[in-house]
């Protein structure tokens, strides 16, 4: 099901993200009226979130390399025609008796 916003479709999933965004921001607000917390807290970044910061930059960067591997070696074990991935030793695709690309 679909719910428009003028205009836009909007899918469940982004609806149920953008509620949880907003309780999350009212419940930081009213902790932040109530003296629970001050505005320093939500300023700095903790410990565990520059790990994450790191382990996405390392992610990207492998994601990267491997890309950039696979353009210089495109197709290299694969069916020519449904480019699904062969055995070393096979010429030929079972899937669909294509010729494999060396």
């Amino acid at each position: 099901m679909k719910i428009s916003f003028r205009g836009h479709k909007c899918s469940w999933f982004i609806v149920f993200c953008l509620t949880a965004i907003l309780a999350i921001v009212t419940c930081n607000v009213w902790l932040l009226c109530d003296g629970y917390s001050v505005l320093n807290d939500y300023l700095k970044i903790p410990t565990i979130g520059w790990m994450l910061i790191f382990a996405n930059l390392v992610a990207g960067l492998v994601l990267f390399t491997v890309k950039r591997s696979n353009k210089n070696n495109p197709g290299w074990g694969f069916c020519r025609g449904c480019r699904i991935s062969l055995r070393d030793t096979w010429l030929y695709c079972p899937n669909c008796g294509g010729e494999r690309c060396h």
